[in-house]
């Protein structure tokens, strides 16, 4: 019985520990899963991760219907997934470093041992090229993250890398006159001069020297330095043996020909054996005795091997690297997202496959930053500035909502942290706030409609029209038709009749003026009681000046109203409303094809627009 019990303690003591690998084994799982949704992760290693966590659920049951058989064996490989397990863990979610993880010291060394470094950690490389007189081609200068850094916190580094010697850095160029042809050759090597003109004359002055300069003091490197040497008097010209002068550069062999007063041409040509600028090969073989003045020797200067573009969509970063350095070619990155190129892969280049190029031609090489994933934006600002950042076009659409408030966003069409494929549209619905309805007010009292659009949540504004056969302040027309859905606190503009026209006593066809010419304060009984004032104070306030943008509400206008008049009213009443001593003239346009009250053109959403304006912005509607 003791011995039983001991077996069974011991099983109890096994299953813990095979339960514990188990949880483990789905706690990793599911915190790798969770990683990549959060940083990516890449198919391949889903199905690894996938594959392993299947195996070890295999491996458990197995273990457990084998029973005592191989227990202590089981007990080990438990205890060591167990481990495993969580270290993995603790890696992931950087609960703990390993020793030497530090970002290494890349100064002087190449730009293909940075990119296969960055590819190998996960890191994401940008470069940038600067001239350097002291760090060779292609080799890193400087890094904006010091080296030694913890490596689990860098995710991005920029380097700088050298593009050689800067050809318009300023240089100190000295006098040079009575210089011999050794010392300025000299200096232009030793100095990266580029841009140097030499000529011959004859010159009873000491032969091979200077005898006129154009360009002395600070000047770049690229800027013309002209230089006169002798080439000693007539008789001292005579036949030269030609020199070999493969293998020299353009500037060493131009220099040594016009020495000699030998005419020349030259020609470019692809070369593997010779390097750019150097001279290929010369027409005449060296040792001939050439006359001045008469022989002519072609030269042909190398450009360089001929460079055969790869297909560039189909390289890494790491190739693609190896073949800018290896080809001596310039090269400028761009990225932007895409959901069908993975991360740091070519979208697209400025040339394509069996292109012919030469060396210093720049490449243009657009990267792919991956799939793009929508972030958490709280405002229209906010998404609309991200949304042009990265060329993502967005629709706007407008919905009444009243738990958010006019103008806040309701809902987009793609959830934080959906991927966004290209070519998709984010659409942004917008609240137009609570929603209520208009009512019938034709017909209707000032004072009645005033009680109706207060109960309607409604704004509104009253203007005048002539009208013998209705009652004075009775309605004769509304900017919005009755039952239109619209937002609270809109504006509705109210047309009432002035009634008949009253004559004076002696019946001399006097008119009384039309309302709608005072003021825009429609109290006929402030207006008499403050005649007396008004005629005594006849100055009117100056208009400050004021920019606005005409808001998105515009179209709430476009919207809910019909026939020409009613939208005419409702327009004029909008902009009086929302932008004060802002002069509009709204224009009917006959046969465009369109329904009357149709927007055709002039200020719109977004247009600026600005106050005391002595021009009226113009609104053309169908008519």
């Amino acid at each position: 019985m003791e011995e039983q019990k001991t077996k069974r303690k011991k099983n109890k003591i096994g299953y813990f520990f095979l339960t514990l690998a188990l949880m483990s084994t789905l706690a990793l799982f599911g915190g790798s899963i969770y990683k990549g949704v959060q940083e990516g992760i890449e198919l391949e290693n889903l199905i690894i991760l996938l594959l392993s966590t299947v195996f070890v659920i295999f491996f458990i049951f197995t273990a457990v219907i084998a029973g005592r058989k191989g227990k202590n064996t089981t007990l080990l490989a438990s205890i060591t997934l167990i481990i495993m397990n969580c270290f993995e863990l603790a890696l992931q979610f950087n609960l703990i470093n390993m020793p030497n993880q530090k970002l290494e010291n890349f100064t002087s060394k190449s730009l293909t041992e940075v990119v296969k470094y960055a590819e190998k950690n996960n890191i994401e490389l940008t470069q940038i090229y600067e001239y350097s007189d002291m760090i060779e081609e292609y080799k890193i200068i400087g890094q904006n993250i010091e080296s030694g850094t913890n490596l689990k916190k860098v995710k991005k580094l920029t380097v700088a890398v050298s593009e050689g010697a800067n050809p318009d850095k300023e240089v100190i160029i000295p006098n040079m006159l009575t210089w011999s042809d050794e010392a300025v050759i000299k200096f232009v090597k030793e100095n990266n001069l580029n841009n140097v003109e030499v000529e011959f004359t004859e010159s009873a002055k000491l032969k091979n020297t200077v005898i006129e300069q154009e360009g002395t003091g600070n000047r770049k490197r690229s800027d013309l330095l002209k230089l006169t040497f002798s080439l000693g008097e007539k008789e001292e010209i005579t036949d030269t043996k030609l020199i070999d002068l493969t293998n020299k550069s353009k500037f060493e062999a131009e220099f040594w020909l016009k020495q000699h007063a030998i005419s020349y041409e030259i020609e470019k040509d692809f070369s593997s054996k010779v390097k750019r600028d150097y001279t290929v090969k010369q027409s005449e073989k060296p040792g001939i005795l050439v006359k001045p003045n008469e022989t002519k020797i072609k030269l042909t200067i190398s450009k360089g091997p001929k460079i055969k573009v790869p297909d560039l969509k189909k390289m890494s970063m790491t190739e693609l690297t190896e073949w800018i350095i290896k080809n001596k070619l310039k090269i400028e990155f761009t990225d932007q997202y895409d959901d069908k190129i993975k991360d740091n892969h070519v979208i697209k280049a400025n040339y394509n496959k069996g292109d012919i190029i030469e060396q210093k031609t720049l490449i243009s090489i657009t990267l792919s930053k991956g799939k793009l994933k929508m972030p958490k934006l709280n405002t229209l600002d906010e998404i609309k500035s991200w949304a042009e950042k990265y060329g993502i076009s967005y629709q706007e659409e407008y919905e009444f909502d009243s738990l958010v408030k006019k103008g806040e966003i309701i809902k987009t069409s793609h959830k934080e942290g959906e991927t966004i494929k290209n070519g998709e549209t984010i659409i942004i619905t917008i609240s137009q706030g609570k929603k209520t309805k208009v009512p019938r007010l034709t017909g209707l009292k000032k004072q009645e409609v005033i009680k109706k659009l207060k109960e309607a949540d409604l704004n509104y504004n009253f203007v005048y029209e002539d009208n013998e056969k209705i009652e004075k302040d009775t309605v004769i027309a509304q900017s919005m038709k009755e039952g239109s859905e619209v937002s609270e606190n809109t504006t509705i503009t109210i047309t009432l009749s002035t009634g008949k026209k009253k004559t004076n006593a002696n019946n001399t066809g006097y008119v009384a003026p039309n309302k709608n010419q005072e003021k825009p304060n429609n109290n006929n009984t402030n207006n008499n009681n403050n005649n007396t004032n008004n005629n005594t104070n006849n100055t009117q306030p100056t208009c400050k000046e004021k920019t606005y943008t005409v808001g998105s509400s515009l179209r709430n206008v476009f919207m809910n109203n019909e026939g020409y008049s009613a939208m005419s009213n409702a327009l004029y009443s909008y902009f009086a409303s929302n932008y004060p001593n802002v002069k509009i003239s709204v224009i009917g346009v006959a046969d465009t094809g369109m329904s009357a009250d149709q927007y055709v053109s002039g200020i719109k959403p977004g247009s600026k627009i600005t106050s005391c304006n002595t021009t009226p912005y113009t609104i053309s509607i169908a008519k």
